[in-house]
């Protein structure tokens, strides 16, 4: 069973208790990104009275770079995966070449 713990972070000026299964460093990082994605907006001349405004574009910013991530790691599995099965024909051609050389 995984242990789940309490750890407080500060997002924007303002703390939060966040109850994970991860470890405290690792939420306190998550954190400060997010912290640092909402700095970024309210930068961009937005009023700290807005902070859901903020928290919704840092989040669409956050999910447009996953999104850009996921696409990027998918082009690179499908070329590892297209060169992986070439080399495997590659192989597998020699070892038949080399067998037919044998009779």
């Amino acid at each position: 069973m995984m242990k789940t713990k309490v750890v407080k972070v500060n997002i924007l000026g303002q703390d939060y208790v966040v109850r994970s299964a991860a470890g405290q460093k690792y939420l306190e990082k998550v954190a400060a990104y997010v912290d640092e994605k909402m700095e970024e907006i309210k930068a961009s001349g937005i009023d700290d009275s807005q902070q859901l405004r903020i928290a919704i574009l840092a989040a669409m910013n956050i999910t447009d770079e996953l999104f850009t991530y996921k696409k990027e790691k998918k082009k690179f599995v499908d070329k590892v995966e297209a060169k992986t099965i070439a080399i495997t024909e590659f192989i597998e051609n020699r070892i038949h070449d080399i067998e037919a050389d044998k009779k």
